[in-house]
């Protein structure tokens, strides 16, 4: 049984880091059934929003937004893909004086997204920053590869179909041109 401690310990420390590796953002599993509208086919009205910043020096090369500015009129790109995995649907998005943008898609049937969920479909890319200090992307949050969305629970009934809102991760540009952190003599 002493044999088995090692390995127990390496399981708990993979599951530790696991569960904050995403900082601390959980999505519900897929196999979550969507929800069924009076017709037997679910629709939605899917919304995608999320933040842009503009990341600190003293963070530059890391994933922290400690000390990060909301960048407003910063331009994100937010792309779906259909049940054959194809680009059905891409929306520009800029954001408002708070950093905060939002998307929508017309009513869709849900298994139109590819495996039936829009949070595997979708995803959101940073594209460009008003600020000339502060444009350089960064993969925070995926920002470059495409944030994938986690579901908040911002769902309401609409006339035949379901609201719902997903979310990134906080995404961000840095400034290009940050002091050294170090002086030498």
């Amino acid at each position: 049984m002493a044999a088995f401690l090692p390995l127990a310990t390496i399981l708990i420390s993979l599951l530790a880091a696991t569960a904050t590796a995403n900082n601390g953002y959980t999505t519900p599993p897929a196999s979550t059934p969507p929800p069924q509208n009076g017709g037997g086919e679910s629709k939605l009205l899917v919304r995608i929003e999320g933040l842009v910043y503009c990341q600190s020096c003293a963070h530059r090369n890391s994933w922290s937004l400690d000390g990060a500015k909301p960048l407003p009129k910063s331009k994100v790109a937010v792309t779906c893909r259909d049940a054959k995995n194809r680009v059905s649907g891409w929306r520009l998005a800029v954001a408002d004086e708070t950093g905060y943008f939002l998307a929508e898609f017309g009513v869709t049937k849900v298994v139109d997204f590819f495996m039936g969920d829009p949070r595997r479909a979708c995803y959101v890319r940073l594209l460009a920053s008003p600020d000339e200090e502060c444009n350089e992307l960064t993969n925070i949050n995926f920002g470059i590869e495409g944030a994938p969305l986690r579901d908040e629970g911002k769902k309401w009934a609409g006339q035949g179909f379901d609201n719902v809102v997903y979310a990134s991760g906080p995404l961000a540009f840095r400034p290009a041109k940050c002091a050294p952190r170090q002086y030498y003599h």
